[in-house]
């Protein structure tokens, strides 16, 4: 009983705060002209939350990455028309991908979860949406500026530093390994700036970070 108990109270801390979904502010998702990749910066307090809106047709495919600056902070996305959550955030983590989008308006929700709100706390996140795909047809892959995004995401906890601090390369290059890789630096305030590389398989999915200066992280 006790546990099930414990496993419960759990399960609520980490809700998004029902009282929020009333306040959250809409943000439509602007992709610039023959883009498939795009990215917006957000801020959300309390139980203030934001709806970031996008368009796609069926068929296609959709990645989404979100790198927030709070532990406490959770994007859940949603389907055209749908009222449960195809990803919830603080199950499955801050990353979705699809691949076979429905055609419509697909919503992804960021939100404090129950007692950061209650706090009041505040969470600065970055979310970036690739689409990719003819409709009907395959996907083109994950794009450079997705890549980009990754390695910055799985860099700014590892040097434990926010994202905006990782400086990378413009191009993204082929791997001694065979796959890809993309170099930077990090700014670690006193301690200098680190030499870092971020490691992709041939297919585009992240493998590791490497840290590059010799005195490590």
């Amino acid at each position: 009983m006790i546990a099930r108990l414990a496993i419960a109270m759990t399960a609520l801390a980490l809700a998004p705060c029902p009282s929020a979904f009333a306040q959250d502010r809409t943000v439509p998702v602007r992709f610039q002209p023959g883009a498939t990749a795009a990215s917006v910066k957000g801020t959300v307090r309390g139980q203030q939350g934001i709806n970031y809106t996008f368009e796609t047709t069926a068929g296609q495919t959709l990645q989404v990455l979100f790198t927030p600056s709070n532990r406490s902070c959770t994007v859940n996305v949603y389907a055209p028309g749908a009222d449960e959550a195809v990803h919830i955030g603080s199950v499955a983590g801050n990353e979705f991908g699809q691949t076979a989008t429905q055609a419509g308006t697909y919503r992804a929700q960021v939100s404090l979860v129950r007692n950061a709100a209650r706090r009041n706390e505040t969470c600065r996140h970055t979310l970036s949406i690739e689409i990719t795909g003819r409709p009907g047809g395959s996907s083109a892959g994950v794009s450079d500026a997705m890549l980009r995004d990754r390695c910055r995401a799985e860099a700014a906890p590892m040097y434990g530093v926010a994202p905006r601090r990782i400086a990378l390369a413009s191009s993204v290059g082929p791997s001694a390994e065979g796959g890809l890789q993309i170099d930077g630096t990090v700014d670690k305030g006193r301690e200098g700036r680190k030499k870092l590389r971020c490691l992709f398989t041939r297919e585009r999915g992240f493998d590791r970070v490497m840290a590059m200066t010799p005195d490590g992280r």
